[in-house]
């Protein structure tokens, strides 16, 4: 562990590397109480080389959710891969939802405010509300381009840039039966604490699944459609057979927006077997079929291709090469894996994928996430716990990677 501040020598009877390394040992939820014990041992905990050595040496991951308890008070909960609460966010919105992002901040978006998102900082309870109107050069007044104003918000994305700062993007649709669509960056600052205003974006790519308005009951098929890899925001493109049963576009085909150089970049085709998978399966599958089977994740850093056929077998296609369109099936997954609403969100460290399966999904007030494992040496399937999420109305889970010693 690197050095420690001066500020932190005196620890008593103990010498201070012995001290810090019994603490090291307890969770990060343990350490926030320990730091009422004494002077010496809260400023140690606020330390930094502390705080990285303690992030070092514990890596389990942190689930970020949505919830809504019977008394209909709503909260973003952070939970360890146990189940067990680690830290509770009261908010005062109705309908809110948790962005399924990677990141040291949890964005939530709301139901019946889609315009509105914020920024939660889950080490220090901030809440960082970001403008709940449209870009800048779009004059102050309402926008004639869009219904009402503001058009309808289809989905919101966040990453990192390079610079350590954060950046939203926001795709709006200017009505219901309009197909034109508005794209938006905004920046956040590096420690979630300022944000910079909306930038207007060059046009979206057609056909693009970004899914519904964020004001309706929310699909975990469409927000599986989307995800977030290395501050490029990835995006199946939607694709329809017509009447002579013939694709309008590629399977398999993806739409990425850089998030550093504020572009779209060339399309990215999809893994070959996918999109050849309708015809070489004798059209035993439609492509309305295959557009159910794929989704995108986030792996090991990695942009990944889901192809889940369902009650069959789930493919999961790692990108090797962004400008080659090179992909590799890392993982060939067996019909016990591959169920309807599965999902694979995390490959944990002892070689274990851990997935989400919606279930209850027709139950308005019960709407339940169930967390297993498979692990890859032993075949082996096991639930581990249920998210209840009461009636919530957003099903999706971010994964918080900062800790909740930071200040």
């Amino acid at each position: 562990m690197g050095k420690l501040r001066t500020a932190a020598s005196n620890s008593g009877d103990l010498p201070l590397d012995a001290l810090s390394e019994i603490l090291l040992r307890f969770s990060a939820k343990e350490l926030c109480r320990l730091r009422a014990v004494s002077p010496t041992w809260r400023s140690l905990t606020y330390d930094r080389a502390f705080i990285a050595a303690h992030r070092a040496r514990h890596r389990e991951p942190l689930l970020a959710f949505a919830r809504r308890d019977d008394d209909h008070g709503h909260s973003v909960d952070i939970v360890d891969l146990s189940g067990e609460l680690v830290r509770r966010m009261p908010r005062p919105e109705n309908g809110v939802g948790v962005l399924g992002t990677r990141l040291d901040l949890v964005p939530v978006a709301c139901r019946y405010r889609h315009m509105a998102l914020w920024v939660l900082n889950p080490s220090t309870g901030a809440a960082l509300a970001l403008p709940d109107c449209h870009s800048e050069y779009m004059g102050n007044g309402p926008d004639q381009r869009f219904v009402f104003g503001c058009g309808f918000v289809e989905r919101y994305a966040m990453g990192r840039v390079s610079t350590g700062e954060y950046k939203a993007l926001r795709i709006t649709r200017c009505s219901f039966r309009s197909k034109d669509k508005v794209c938006e960056v905004i920046t956040i600052g590096a420690d979630g604490s300022n944000h910079g205003v909306w930038r207007e974006m060059p046009r979206t790519p057609s056909l693009m699944c970004t899914g519904d308005d964020v004001r309706r009951s929310p699909s975990i098929a469409d927000e599986m459609k989307c995800v977030v890899v290395d501050g490029l925001v990835h995006f199946l493109i939607e694709f329809k057979s017509n009447n002579l049963g013939e694709a309008s576009c590629e399977p398999g085909s993806i739409a990425s927006f850089n998030l550093e150089t504020e572009e779209w970049m060339p399309i990215l085709h999809g893994p070959d077997p996918v999109r050849s998978f309708v015809l070489d399966n004798n059209r035993k599958y439609s492509y309305e079929d295959l557009g159910t089977q794929l989704s995108l994740s986030n792996l090991s850093g990695c942009l990944v291709t889901v192809h889940n056929i369902h009650n069959t077998s789930m493919d999961l296609w790692f990108l090797s090469d962004f400008e080659k369109g090179l992909w590799i099936k890392m993982y060939s997954l067996p019909s016990q894996v591959a169920r309807l609403l599965v999902y694979p969100l995390l490959v944990l460290d002892d070689e274990r994928i851990l997935f989400v399966h919606r279930i209850n999904l027709f139950v308005c007030f019960d709407l339940k996430t169930g967390i297993y494992t498979y692990n890859l040496k032993t075949s082996a399937c096991t639930r581990v716990f249920d998210l209840d999420m009461g009636g919530s109305d957003s099903g999706s889970i971010g994964v918080y990677t900062g800790s909740l010693l930071s200040a």
